[in-house]
């Protein structure tokens, strides 16, 4: 009877201890399909002898952390030189991008760069992170009166302007209203562009955020990040907007990467 109560012990000890591990096991199951940070790409399209695409990264919370574009070393091989007014790479946002304002990105190529003469007229991207449909923004026409209707002034940075009549401050076809900052370094005596951000409106809206940068920047050794300066009122609220942007080289990736990054919920 002794060693029968004995047995009995051991297998219920043995069931204990299996009943343990299954827990265990169930445990780390549920471990592994804890939210991780994330990264959704939209459709790639063709740059130069390459591809470009956008992108949205998020964190665990599902909520984005930086929006931007990514290319390989190729899409700088083959960039057009005509038209001199500069080509226009139309990329789209994965769904995820919905937390965000932006609907879509313009990467824009500019192989004489643009006016004002002797500030932009170097090679350089302009990359619109529009917050308007791209039907929208393609039916903006070149001093479009809707143009000349700005936001409320707490919409823009200050200090930000318009200046009349040439680039950035005519109306754009297919973008809209530019407005620098006059403090940036190519305003500056003796200073010269390499990057700058812009802000861009239509029809009294603030309707784009653009990272302005010249093409002698891509390098594989560049990795570059500055503040954006901030309004105060956004154009739409409940969204996450960036407080900076980046241009990098992903040497793992061999990417170039143009972002928008430290999104704050607005």
């Amino acid at each position: 009877m002794k060693t029968q109560l004995t047995q009995l012990r051991r297998v219920s000890n043995v069931a204990t201890l299996l009943v343990a591990s299954l827990g265990l096991l169930a445990a780390c199951g549920k471990d592994d399909k804890t939210p991780q940070p994330s990264t959704d790409y939209g459709p790639a399209v063709t740059m130069g002898a390459g591809k470009a695409m956008g992108y949205i990264s998020r964190d665990a919370s599902g909520n984005p952390t930086e929006i931007g574009v990514r290319f390989g070393e190729a899409a700088l091989n083959g960039l057009p030189a005509t038209p001199t007014t500069g080509t226009m790479y139309d990329i789209a946002l994965p769904p995820s991008a919905a937390k965000t304002p932006f609907d879509h990105i313009s990467f824009d190529w500019n192989p004489i760069g643009h006016e004002p003469n002797g500030v932009y007229s170097v090679p350089h991207f302009d990359a619109h992170f529009y917050m308007q449909t791209m039907s929208a923004q393609h039916a903006i026409t070149l001093d479009d009166p809707k143009g000349d209707i700005f936001p409320a002034t707490a919409k823009l940075p200050t200090g930000y302007a318009t200046p009349p009549n040439v680039v950035p401050g005519r109306t754009i076809p297919m973008m809209g209203r530019h407005w620098t900052d006059p403090a940036s370094p190519e305003y500056q005596p003796g200073g010269s562009f390499s990057s700058t951000f812009i802000y861009g409106t239509y029809d009294g809206r603030v309707t784009f955020l653009e990272p302005m940068f010249t093409k002698a920047m891509l390098t594989t050794s560049v990795n570059f990040t500055a503040p954006i300066k901030q309004p105060q009122a956004y154009e739409v609220s409940g969204k996450y907007y960036p407080t900076n942007y980046t241009i990098r080289y992903d040497a793992t990736a061999k990417e170039y990467v143009i972002s928008l990054g430290d999104m704050i919920l607005r």
